[in-house]
């Protein structure tokens, strides 16, 4: 039998005790849960056989197969399944045997609901991830070789992936990304570039990139032109610079509103001539690179100010592109954590799954002042330091866990004029009215407040809800 499909997770539930399967089988149904029920191993495979499910709950007892059996057929017929064994007991051994066959909770009888609904939860967890990690792959643009940009399903970067992509195949000679630090220009201009060499290019075009705010004037002029021999003192010999070395690809560069009026002068030639000279050379040199530019300034407020050239930032507008800060397309903060996640569960040989939901709702309060690079040093971090299967709000930094850039939460407000509440103290009432709600029942409350029991348990110890 089936239950009504409300939150998108199919469960089986097997087993030959019908006064249990069909407790577990109620609880789950009123959660909105797609429900089968079946009563032996045969009847359980064939049911995954047909289709993606998400946990199988297996009472072992009197089914005929032993655990090691029913694990390695189900795991041949459906890999992804979270599978909880339930039976009368489990030595140590047998608990390390099932999960390394791939089990993801031994379960003793008697089954206390509430415990069972617990580990439900958490496998369920990890089977929303999966979802969402597969859901990434599908929306990254500019992943050859190791340059990746994740553009997440947010309306405002779906049309950004849109640009990326007509610019990456087009003759656009100049493109200037805008944003805040930390959201990602450079790997949107390594969209645009690696996009195009994916695009029927002969063979691979160079990407040269350079930042304008970290050299002197001198210096960056000759890192970009190059130079003749002769030229200054230690010239001993000709080199060449970027804009040359990018011959047929692109030349990025970031920061471009600190390049010194001299050099903007030199650039605007280059773009509108596809010449330049090298410091010392006598004669013009012609290149066919795509200028690719990004700055976090006000560029039209430097030129009202003169440290910016008009005809210059009206020649790289030719595509202009805004990358928003993260704060303004929260929706991608659970896509860009799980690339990040899987990204350093590579580079760092672990296989954290993703994560807790209490965490993404943490995330989501957070204004991320960092942007996506915040975000990102915040993921290898936790995978880094820590060592269980999901991220916990416990590994992440107390800015995070204190609430938005403010520090404060607008949940609620305090008895004294009206002032917001902390978030700690807006997470002890959210707590202690679960708690009274349902009547003191752990794990009915912590089902309510989207957190598993023994979150809630650290929370009646840290806020001394105990006798409350």
């Amino acid at each position: 039998m089936v239950g009504k499909r409300s939150s998108g997770f199919r469960l089986v539930v097997m087993g030959r005790d019908g006064t249990l399967r069909g407790q577990l089988a109620q609880s789950l149904k009123r959660l909105g849960h797609e429900l089968s029920e079946t009563l032996n191993p045969e009847e359980t495979l064939d049911l995954l056989g047909l289709g993606q499910y998400d946990v199988l709950i297996a009472d072992i007892d009197g089914s005929g197969l032993d655990y090691t059996d029913l694990l390695k057929s189900s795991k041949r017929v459906s890999k992804d399944t979270a599978i909880v064994l339930i039976g009368a007991s489990f030595e140590v051994e047998t608990a390390f045997e099932s999960a390394r066959l791939g089990a993801y909770k031994c379960v003793a009888k008697p089954v206390e609901t509430g415990r069972m609904m617990d580990v439900v939860d958490r496998a369920l967890d990890g089977a929303r991830l999966k979802r969402e990690a597969r859901s990434v792959r599908q929306i990254i643009v500019g992943y050859r070789e190791t340059d990746r940009f994740v553009v997440g399903k947010s309306d405002v970067m779906q049309k950004i992936a849109e640009v990326i992509e007509k610019v990456a195949t087009s003759k656009a000679s100049t493109v200037l990304i805008q944003g805040e630090s930390g959201t990602g220009k450079e790997l949107v201009a390594k969209a645009i570039h690696y996009e195009g060499d994916f695009h029927g290019a002969a063979k691979k075009k160079p990407f040269m990139d350079i930042n304008c705010s970290s050299l002197p004037e001198n210096l960056l002029e000759s890192e970009l032109f190059g130079y003749e021999q002769g030229a200054f003192t230690d010239a001993k010999k000709g080199k060449a610079g970027l804009v040359e070395l990018a011959e047929g690809g692109s030349l990025f560069l970031d920061e471009i509103g600190e390049m010194p009026m001299s050099l903007q002068t030199k650039l605007l030639r280059l773009i509108e001539t596809k010449r330049f000279r090298r410091i010392g050379g006598v004669e013009d040199i012609e290149v066919s690179t795509r200028v690719i530019a990004a700055t976090n300034r006000d560029l039209r407020r430097a030129m009202k100010e003169g440290r910016f050239r008009d005809d210059l930032y009206f020649r790289l507008m030719v595509i202009p592109i805004y990358v928003p800060a993260l704060r303004e397309r929260k929706g991608d903060i659970p896509i860009l954590a799980s690339y990040f996640i899987d990204y350093f569960n590579g580079e760092l040989n672990r296989s954290v799954l993703g994560l807790s939901r209490e965490s993404r709702n943490v995330m989501m309060e957070y204004d991320w002042p960092g942007n996506v690079r915040e975000l990102r040093n915040i993921i290898e971090r936790a995978i880094l330091l820590e060592s269980t299967d999901l991220i916990l709000p416990e590994h992440l930094p107390r800015e995070i866990l204190n609430g938005r850039a403010a520090g404060i939460s607008t949940l609620g407000s305090s008895p004294e004029g009206g002032l917001p509440i902390s978030l700690k103290e807006a997470e002890r009432r959210a707590s202690e009215e679960a708690l009274k709600w349902a009547d003191g029942n752990k794990s009915k409350a912590a089902r309510v407040l989207g957190i598993t029991r023994q979150t809630l348990r650290q929370k009646i110890k840290v806020y001394d809800l105990a006798n409350n």
